[in-house]
């Protein structure tokens, strides 16, 4: 769960801890590059972009998860966005404070929309499929823990006195690639769905 739906909780509950950091970064940022000040309408526009795409990305992440988890399997996909979408998104977000580069936020806030949206779709489906019986629900309600851990998880780190100050800023906003090197450490170790090998692949052997 800490690749799937952490992810989403996560990524929701830190966007609130450094909203009034965000709101100085773009002012002088625009200050620098347009040489004027930013218009009050217009920061909060940009503001609420940064905001919502992550609900954006995660539409996009939830429409393509089931196709990518039948054409690629579900065991490969959670590992895929992991390496591609988390960690790509944690280094852009890491880097648009020194670069002065908003748009790198917008982008990186977008592609672990993805991550979140292809996690919440395909990691329930996953942990049903290969779970075994005795423990199929224990599992399957790990799903909302992780959820709802992932939101105090972020609320905890967001604190003033952890990274939730100026100058932790960027530090906060890339932690998110800590759950996707976790998953990329551990998932190996997992199988693949069952169901998946037999009824998409014909594979009986290996199901």
């Amino acid at each position: 769960g800490i690749g799937g739906t952490f992810q989403y909780g996560y990524n929701v509950s830190i966007i609130n801890a450094p909203t009034q950091h965000i709101h100085k970064f773009l002012n002088e940022t625009w200050s620098s590059r347009y040489h004027k000040e930013l218009n009050p309408d217009l920061l909060t526009f940009l503001w609420s972009v940064i905001a919502s795409i992550f609900s954006l990305g995660g539409l996009c992440g939830a429409l393509i998860g089931g196709s990518m988890a039948i054409r690629l399997g579900r065991f490969p996909t959670l590992l895929q966005i992991s390496l591609m979408s988390a960690i790509l998104a944690s280094i852009l977000m890491g880097i648009s404070f020194p670069t002065g580069l908003f748009e790198l936020l917008i982008a990186g806030r977008f592609l672990i929309g993805i991550n979140s949206g292809i996690g919440l779709c395909v990691q329930p489906l996953y942990i049903g499929e290969f779970a075994p019986k005795h423990l199929r629900g224990g599992l399957a309600m790990g799903t909302s823990i992780f959820l709802t851990g992932g939101i105090l998880t972020g609320q905890i780190i967001g604190l003033r006195e952890l990274l939730g100050g100026e100058k932790h800023c960027p530090l906060l906003l890339s932690s998110s690639c800590i759950p996707a090197l976790a998953q990329l450490l551990f998932l190996p170790w997992f199988p693949e769905s069952p169901r998946y090998l037999l009824i998409d692949r014909g594979d009986e052997l290996s199901c």
